[in-house]
């Protein structure tokens, strides 16, 4: 079953005229905050880069875990081997006990879930009217989502789960002779389904506890009302278990006195890195440098999406003014749009290129042909928009 609520909000021409000029100011804070976060994200990008190359020149290979030579100390080191461990995990709240490297209850909660959609029209004399449309529909969803935020929390109210997924991690875990540090077995991530007795955990406990659950392939079912149809209610829980035995790593770290700790380039980069599998030192370091590039494209993105709204906002109040007639704004809108659009873009590729010049000069150079291509296009459009008015020949105003 769907709830649904729908909330229609009106915007009188001098208030929309006013937000767009609000718009401006914020417009005007974004393009430099665009600036500033690129040019921070090439620097860090190109610090990353020299770091992980300098550490990919150093890197030692570790042949046998179980023998660690003490040369190696302090070196940045390549090991591959069973990350095992000795410690018993449990679960308190359900009297579970397993050797491994982590233990996981996880809990999905039968809850309300909103969704919305929004639909604006511009309305003749300037004005802007929004209908959204809220829907409200009963699923399985990890956590608890906070019901106190929707916008019609009246019979949609989520309860506070009785259980909540939580993961257990052994404190220390080894490879060969070498000690692994909690973090690092965190990152051993390969997660299988524990092949318990399920009734034997009910067994162990109490009558009026056991009676809310039941039991559903390889998990448990939690239910607030025990007398209720076999049909879900909110608050009901789903709950299972699942565990990381030992398994095969490679990883990429310091070596601290038969421990591991992350390794410090000269340039201040720290490298260590955890990966599932027997993997070799370069196709590690290949990871971790499209990582970098990953991340750096990310916060490109970001910045260049930040440069193209500034300017968006800034000749919002254009836009503002045209919309008294709607057809005439949407004209505007789509002009405004192209131009905040090629002016952004280029303040991202010059700022990009900016920041490369000094390491990768043709790339550098690249981008600056495509942002004076872009500045060409936008005062070549400009020219075309506002041509100059021809006179009549002379003779014709003699005539």
């Amino acid at each position: 079953m769907v709830d649904q609520f729908t909330r229609t909000e009106h915007q009188g021409f001098f208030s929309r005229l006013a937000s767009s000029f609000f718009g401006v100011l914020v417009g005007f804070l974004m393009i430099p905050g665009s600036i500033c976060l690129l040019s921070w994200n090439e620097y860090r990008t190109i610090h990353r880069t020299r770091g992980l190359a300098e550490a990919e020149k150093v890197v030692e290979p570790v042949a046998d875990p179980m023998e660690i030579d003490p040369k190696l100390e302090g070196k940045l080191v390549h090991v591959s081997g069973t990350a095992t461990t000795d410690e018993t995990l449990s679960d308190p709240d359900f009297s579970l006990s397993r050797v491994a490297l982590q233990l996981r209850r996880e809990v999905e909660m039968y809850q309300w879930v909103e969704t919305k959609e929004s639909k604006t029209r511009d309305k003749l004399g300037g004005g802007k009217e929004t209908v959204t449309t809220y829907r409200y529909e009963r699923k399985w969803h990890s956590g608890r989502i906070d019901s106190d935020h929707f916008e019609e929390r009246t019979g949609h109210a989520n309860p506070t789960p009785l259980y909540a997924t939580q993961t257990f991690v052994a404190k220390k875990g080894t490879l060969g002779a070498l000690q692994l540090r909690s973090d690092l077995v965190r990152q051993i991530s390969e997660w299988k389904t524990i092949p318990i007795d399920i009734q034997a955990l009910l067994n162990k406990m109490d009558d009026a506890t056991r009676k809310r659950f039941a039991v559903e392939g390889d998990q448990l079912v939690y239910s607030a009302d025990p007398a209720q149809s076999t049909q879900p209610s909110v608050g009901d829980l789903r709950i299972r278990f699942r565990f990381v035995d030992p398994t095969t790593v490679s990883i990429l770290s310091s070596l601290k006195q038969r421990g591991l700790e992350p390794y410090a380039t000269s340039n201040g980069e720290t490298v260590e890195s955890l990966v599932v599998g027997a993997v070799s030192a370069t196709k590690m370091f290949e990871g971790l440098k499209q990582e970098n590039t990953m991340f750096a494209m990310i916060l490109r993105l970001i910045g260049w999406v930040l440069a193209c709204v500034g300017f968006g906002l800034i000749v919002g109040p254009i836009k503002a003014l045209a919309n008294v007639i709607p057809f005439l704004g949407q004209l505007v809108g789509i002009a405004t749009g192209a131009i905040a659009f090629l002016l952004g873009s280029c303040v991202a590729l010059l700022t990009i290129g900016l920041a490369w010049f000094a390491v990768r000069p043709l790339y550098a150079i690249a981008l600056f042909g495509l942002s004076a291509f872009g500045l060409f296009v936008l005062f070549r459009k400009r020219k075309t928009t506002v041509a100059p008015v021809q006179q009549p020949p002379m003779a014709t105003l003699i005539d």
